[in-house]
Parts: C-alpha cells; sequence; structure tokens
C-alpha cells in the first residue's frame, strides 16, 4: 500500500480520557443514528429504574458509541453532549411524546459492518453487552472494555487518530470547553441539526418570522427563549422554546429584540431599526408568527418582555 493510501484511511478521534459504549438500535438505527439522539425513559412502566437505561448518564463528550443494529456493528459515533433531561426525539422512538428521560446527542463518524461472530470472540465475555455465554445481553446501553473496542476499530479497518482534547476533570455540562473551544463548537452544531429537524418534521420548511419557504441549510433553530434563562423543565420542552427563522435576516431581527412577538402571535416592533433595519422590520410586522401557539406563548411573552425591559433601562 502506498503512502498516499495509508494517509487516507479513516480516523476515528479518541482521547485519553475517551468511554467506550454499546447502544443496541435494531429498531431505530435509520432515524436515530443519523440524527445524533441517544434517549432513555427515566422509568419503566411500572416506575422501576431500568440499569442499561441509567447508563447513558455515563456518558461524557468525546465518548465513543458502537451502534449495533442485529446482527452487526452498523455505526461509530462521537457523543458530543453530555445527557441532559428531555422528552423523546420526534423521530425513532415510541414513548408518549411527555415521557421524561435523558439524552445524549451524537456525532455521527463512520457506518461499517462488523459481525456479530467478531464482537462475540473480542469483547470479554460477562462484560458489557456480553453475558458470560457470549451471547448478546438484552437491554439498550453498555460499557464497553476499552481495549477491546479499539481491537473491533481496527478490525473494521479504521485508524484510531489521538485526540488532545482535555475532557478528564472537566464537570459534566451540556457542551464541553469554552465559547471558542472547537469541541464547543462541534456541540452546538449537533444540537442545531436536532433542534432543526425537530422543528422541520413539526411545522415543515417556513420561516416562523417571514413565513417563506428555504432550503433546510438556509433555516435555523432559533431560541426563543436562552437555554441561560430556561428552568430545567423548560429546557426539556425543545420542541416549543425554539422555532425555524431564516438566514435572510428574521434570525437576528428576532434575537438582538428588533422584532418581538404578541400575545395573540402578531409580529410586533421591538428596539427601533436604523436605515434598511428599519425597512426590513416593515415588511414583518403585522404578520402571525407561525411558531406561536398556546404552548409557546409564554416563551415569546419571555423574549418580549426581556427586550422592552432592556429599552426602559436605556
Amino acid at each position: 500500500m502506498n503512502e498516499d493510501m495509508t494517509s487516507k484511511t479513516p480516523g476515528v478521534p479518541v482521547s485519553p480520557a475517551a468511554n467506550f459504549w454499546w447502544a443496541t438500535q435494531t429498531g431505530n438505527y435509520p432515524d436515530a443514528y443519523p440524527e445524533g439522539t441517544l434517549w432513555a425513559p427515566l422509568r419503566g412502566r411500572s416506575g422501576q429504574r431500568v440499569d442499561h437505561w441509567e447508563t447513558l448518564n455515563g456518558v461524557q463528550p468525546g465518548d465513543i458509541v458502537l451502534h449495533y443494529v442485529a446482527p452487526e456493528i452498523r455505526g461509530i459515533s462521537r457523543a458530543a453532549t453530555a445527557p441532559t433531561p428531555a422528552v423523546p426525539p420526534l423521530r425513532g422512538y415510541t414513548e408518549p411524546a411527555d415521557t421524561d428521560g435523558v439524552l445524549v446527542l451524537t456525532e455521527p463518524l463512520f457506518e461499517v459492518r462488523i459481525p456479530w461472530e467478531v464482537v462475540a470472540n473480542t469483547l470479554p465475555p460477562a462484560s458489557g453487552p456480553l453475558t458470560v455465554d457470549k451471547d448478546l445481553r438484552r437491554g439498550f446501553f453498555f460499557g464497553v472494555d476499552r481495549d477491546a473496542a479499539l481491537r473491533l476499530l481496527e478490525q473494521a479497518g479504521l485508524a484510531i487518530d489521538p485526540d488532545e482534547t482535555p475532557t478528564a476533570g472537566r464537570p459534566a455540562v451540556r457542551h464541553l470547553g469554552g465559547p471558542s473551544d472547537r469541541w464547543t463548537m462541534g456541540a452546538v452544531r449537533t444540537e442545531q441539526r436536532y433542534l432543526r429537524n425537530q422543528q422541520l418534521q413539526l411545522r415543515g420548511s417556513s420561516c416562523s418570522i417571514c413565513g417563506q419557504s428555504f432550503p433546510e441549510e438556509l433555516l435555523v433553530a432559533a431560541h426563543i427563549k436562552p437555554r441561560s434563562a430556561c428552568s430545567e423543565e423548560e429546557r426539556m420542552d425543545t420542541r416549543n422554546v425554539s422555532m425555524l427563522a431564516c438566514l435572510f435576516g428574521c434570525d437576528a431581527l428576532f434575537e438582538h429584540g428588533y422584532l418581538t412577538v404578541g400575545d395573540g402571535g402578531i409580529i410586533e416592533a421591538g428596539r427601533p431599526g436604523p436605515g434598511q433595519v428599519g425597512e426590513r422590520m416593515e415588511d414583518l410586522l403585522g404578520r402571525k408568527c407561525l411558531a406561536h401557539d398556546e404552548r409557546s406563548m409564554t416563551y415569546f411573552a419571555w423574549h418580549r418582555e426581556t427586550h422592552h425591559g432592556r429599552l426602559a433601562e436605556a
């Protein structure tokens, strides 16, 4: 093999502190893997705790996940966020929409084909997803022996790229790193994809402010109420605390308070818009905000009152 071909071997970024996990997703892999969601309920139907669901609480950003779809490992991903309370994502999960649970967002890395025979002969028995007889344990999420997991990746033809991003000793916050940290940027991109996909499934591809339909890449999931200002319950309400806004000014005008949404869902002026900003606002005032309803109205009220309060202080 020549040097050029060797340099193109796909690599999995693995930090010294990264743990490895196994997710059995035979039923929901086609939806959950590309959207980067790992979700588990807090309790079973009888109110009981379930060990292989609670294991999800141990995931940290940078950990590597092996996604199993019988009879083989089909995907490799990297955790982008720490576990956070959440109701089930719109796609890939059959639990009722108001079920309390835990969500981890992941960055899909590679789709692979690692047969069960290879898995059973590589992972240690009576550990992680394997029984003492090397059968697959029933359940969703398990820890995996690091050395054995690395061997599985190598057998799949994947190189291991050392990732020196510090993870050990960090608090279990939702995003790893500071504002300029590349890990934080990756986590934000992953969450933005998740929130945008939810809004697209709920409301279609129209901007909630101007009402025009755009390609997905020209729409963002705009937070009506910033996460930093939300209670834990509000952070879980991802379907209603955000909306789709286009990149042709609507997202920025709302975020910076030039536009607000009244109690009846009508778009109103917030802070004064100079020059062309004011001209753009004139085209939008009086329209009905597509995301305003009885479930989201309290978030719009917070946005309106917060920006009006800032104007009064100025």
